[in-house]
C-alpha cells in the first residue's frame, strides 16, 4: 500500500489527545472522519490499533509500535521544508570534491578559502588523485565535483560535463644555475627533459607537442606529477615543460628561470571543473563552481608569461 502520512498524523493525534473527539477538534476534522482514517489504517495493516472500553481507548501492542514509528516518520517529514530551505540558503550541506595534485596545490587553496568565508556552514571533503582516479570517483558518485587541468587532446567522456576556468600557458623552465652554465644557445639534444608519465594529464599534451615539433632531448627523467617536476627542475636535474601556474612563485623567487628555446611554444592546457552530465550539482556545488570560476580567472589573468630574473 501507499503510505498515507495524513492517516498517520490523525492516528498520532488520537494517541496524543487520548480521544477521537479531541483529536478531531485539534485537526479541524469531524469525528466520523477521524474514525474512518483509523479504520482504514487498521484494514490496511490487518491489525487492531486501539482497545475500546466505553468512551476510553488504549493502544494495543501493534498500536504502540505504530505510534513510535509514525511519530519519528512525521517528525522527519516535517523537517523536509526546513532542510530544503537550509540547502537553498546554504545554511547546511556537504560538498565532496576530487582534485588532481596540480589543482590541489595551485588552484584549490585560494578558492576553498574564499568558499569557506562565504559559506562557513557547508562541510567540505576533498579527495586527491591522478586524473583517472578522480574521474572514476566522480562516475561512481564518490565525489560531486572534480577540479583538474585537462589536455585539449584528451577525449571527452559523455558522462561528464563541466566549466572551463580558462587556459594555463605552458612554459619550459630550468634552474638559473643550469642556464648560467650553458655555453651558446640551448640545444635540446644536449639537455635532460623532466618528462611526465601517463598518470599525469600533461603527459600526452607535452609528448604530442614535442613529437609534432620534432624536438629530441638527450635524456629523460620521468615523473608522474607536476609538483615533482618543478622540484627536480629547481634542483638542476633538467628542464620541465609545465604549467605556468605551478612555477609562478618559483620564477618570481628566482628558483627557476625560463629556458630560452626558439622552437618552444607549447600550447596551453585547460583548467576545468567537471561534474556529472546527468546528476548535475547540488546548491553547494554550484556555488563552488562560481567561486572557482572567479578565482581561476583572477589567477590566470595575474599569471601571464613570466620572465627570467
Amino acid at each position: 500500500m501507499i503510505l498515507n502520512l495524513h492517516q498517520l498524523r490523525v492516528f498520532c493525534a488520537v494517541v496524543e489527545e487520548g480521544a477521537f473527539r479531541r483529536a478531531a477538534e485539534k485537526l479541524y476534522l469531524s469525528q466520523p472522519s477521524v474514525s474512518q482514517h483509523i479504520a482504514s489504517l487498521e484494514k490496511a495493516y490487518s491489525v487492531h490499533l486501539f482497545l475500546r472500553k466505553g468512551r476510553t481507548i488504549s493502544l494495543t501492542s501493534e498500536g504502540r509500535a505504530l505510534f513510535i514509528l509514525a511519530s519519528d516518520l512525521l517528525r522527519r517529514a516535517d523537517e523536509i521544508p526546513e532542510r530544503f530551505r537550509d540547502m537553498q540558503t546554504l545554511s547546511s550541506g556537504r560538498l565532496e570534491m576530487g582534485v588532481s595534485p596540480f589543482a590541489g596545490a595551485c588552484i584549490l587553496p585560494g578558492a576553498l578559502a574564499a568558499f569557506r568565508r562565504a559559506f562557513p556552514a557547508i562541510s567540505l571533503a576533498v579527495r586527491s588523485g591522478n586524473v583517472q582516479e578522480i574521474l572514476a570517483d566522480l562516475k561512481k558518485g564518490r565525489v560531486e565535483l572534480v577540479l583538474l587541468g585537462q589536455s585539449f587532446l584528451t577525449p571527452r567522456d559523455s558522462a561528464f560535463t563541466g566549466r572551463s576556468l580558462g587556459v594555463d600557458p605552458l612554459l619550459s623552465v630550468e634552474s638559473p644555475e643550469n642556464g648560467r652554465k650553458r655555453k651558446g644557445p640551448l640545444k635540446p639534444s644536449e639537455e635532460t627533459l623532466i618528462r611526465f608519465s601517463g598518470n599525469c594529464a600533461l603527459a600526452a599534451h607535452v609528448d604530442e607537442f614535442l613529437l609534432r615539433k620534432g624536438i629530441p632531448f638527450g635524456s629523460e627523467v620521468e615523473v608522474d606529477d607536476i609538483e615533482t617536476a618543478k622540484k627536480l627542475a629547481e634542483e638542476g636535474v633538467g628542464m620541465a615543460i609545465t604549467s605556468s601556474l605551478s612555477v609562478r612563485e618559483s620564477l618570481r623567487e628566482g628558483r627557476l628561470s625560463i629556458a630560452p628555446m626558439e622552437e618552444m611554444d607549447p600550447p596551453p592546457w585547460e583548467i576545468q571543473c567537471v561534474y556529472s552530465a546527468s546528476g548535475g550539482l547540488s546548491y553547494p556545488g554550484w556555488e563552488m563552481v562560481k567561486v572557482l570560476e572567479a578565482h581561476g580567472k583572477k589567477m590566470l589573468e595575474e599569471g601571464g608569461p613570466q620572465t627570467a630574473p
